[in-house]
């Protein structure tokens, strides 16, 4: 289940075990898509009769919700259980849910769903749970016992997470191309600046960048969109 996902694909020594609900508190691990850590975090099972306490504020915390179901037991049932406790707290954005309150403040979240236990599933078992969804989900099938799945599970959840890598140039040196600066999709060299010191942010004088819809080495404005795999060189006053 679960706990077989984030042991397969990341670091953390999570309770995998033969019979279900064996997860009792959030165990996380630290999954690696090409050269960017996400973290994934093993939430305790939702059932129809029991939500173990304190859950709901971590999914409020987090970026992306995967659905995981079992392909080998009722799938129907499992999507609707977990729907339902989405819908109820008002995480899963929706015709009946805003995307954020009126203070402004996210409500919903993205949402996808784990496939798991393909290599034992049940005929028709996928088809059968996309035509039940009510919700326009990415469904990615997987097997931790056989591995088929799982590259592609990973790339998926870089994907959902909606961010780009951006790679710092210090002047007249080459580009520091293992450790990316991680950025929301639609982010500035402004925003780069600002995460990286918000002093340095103050101080910025220009930026060259070497990228998407730009030549090499191109002088760019504050408000530049920066793109997944940009290199920019930032000086300062």
């Amino acid at each position: 289940g679960k706990s077989a996902i984030v042991a397969a694909i990341t670091n953390a020594k999570a309770n995998v075990a033969d019979f279900p609900f064996a997860t009792g508190a959030p165990v996380p691990g630290m999954a690696t898509f090409e050269n960017v850590q996400i973290q994934l975090i093993d939430m305790p099972p939702i059932t129809a009769d029991f939500i173990a306490p304190g859950q709901v504020g971590t999914y409020r915390n987090c970026d992306v919700i995967a659905i995981v179901i079992d392909l080998s037991a009722d799938v129907e049932r499992q999507l609707s259980i977990c729907l339902d406790f989405l819908e109820s707290r008002s995480l899963l954005v929706d015709g009946e849910t805003a995307a954020a309150d009126q203070q402004g403040n996210p409500l919903g979240k993205r949402v996808f769903c784990i496939c798991t236990k393909s290599d034992i599933a049940k005929p028709g078992a996928l088809e059968t749970l996309k035509q039940s969804c009510r919700n326009r989900f990415e469904f990615v099938e997987i097997s931790t016992e056989t591995g088929a799945g799982l590259d592609e599970l990973v790339s998926v959840l870089f994907r959902m997470l909606n961010i780009i890598r951006v790679y710092a140039k210090p002047p007249g040196k080459k580009p520091d191309m293992g450790d990316p600066f991680t950025l929301p999709a639609g982010s500035t060299v402004m925003d780069l600046t600002t995460a990286i010191h918000r002093e340095l942010a103050e101080r910025l004088k220009s930026a060259r960048i070497w990228g998407t819809g730009v030549y090499d080495g191109q002088n760019v404005q504050r408000n530049h969109v920066l793109n997944d795999r940009d290199i920019i060189e930032l000086h300062f006053n």
